[in-house]
């Protein structure tokens, strides 16, 4: 049950609007015993016109656990500063290198994670290329020895004391 709200929260986070804007990337997580699990999206928000448009930036996060609970909560960088020192943070994510097995550069034996949990980062405003010139969607799945999973495991507590139940006023 758990992880059929958390998939079907998942798929859902992608579409919710804020202040009439999609999110523009997400991480989301569940553990796999605790089947505890959060599907947190980031959104930017503009306001007023150019030259005097100002930018805050808003997370939205669902939480969920074994019972089916739900719970929805908000955090805003105009009231927690944290939000926009973690999307800095997002931005200095290493990118991943691409594998074809047998040849190149091999891992080693990344050994197995029994109870870890399995995150979900997308991006739909990522850039790449020498210059970063190219606009590129992306999604990555793993475990917790990703850099993302690294990421938000420091993150998370971070924003602990920033999450309201009121969404914020635009």
């Amino acid at each position: 049950m758990a992880q059929d709200d958390y998939k079907a929260v998942a798929a859902q986070a992608r579409e919710v609007d804020f202040d009439r804007r999609r999110p523009f990337a997400g991480l989301n997580e569940i553990g796999a015993l605790s089947q505890e699990w959060s599907v947190n999206a980031f959104y930017a928000v503009f306001q007023d016109e150019h030259p005097k448009q100002t930018t805050f930036w808003v997370v939205r996060r669902v939480t969920g656990d074994r019972s089916g609970a739900k719970a929805v909560r908000w955090a805003d960088s105009r009231t927690c500063p944290v939000v926009e020192t973690v999307l800095l943070a997002m931005e200095e994510l290493p990118p991943v290198r691409p594998d074809a097995i047998g040849l190149g550069v091999e891992a080693p034996n990344l050994g197995i994670v029994f109870d870890g949990t399995w995150h979900t980062f997308w991006n739909s405003s990522a850039r790449a290329g020498d210059n970063n010139n190219a606009a590129v969607r992306f999604e990555m799945q793993g475990n917790v020895n990703t850099p993302f999973a690294q990421w938000w495991s420091e993150a998370a507590p971070m924003l602990a004391p920033c999450w309201s139940d009121l969404a914020p006023e635009v």
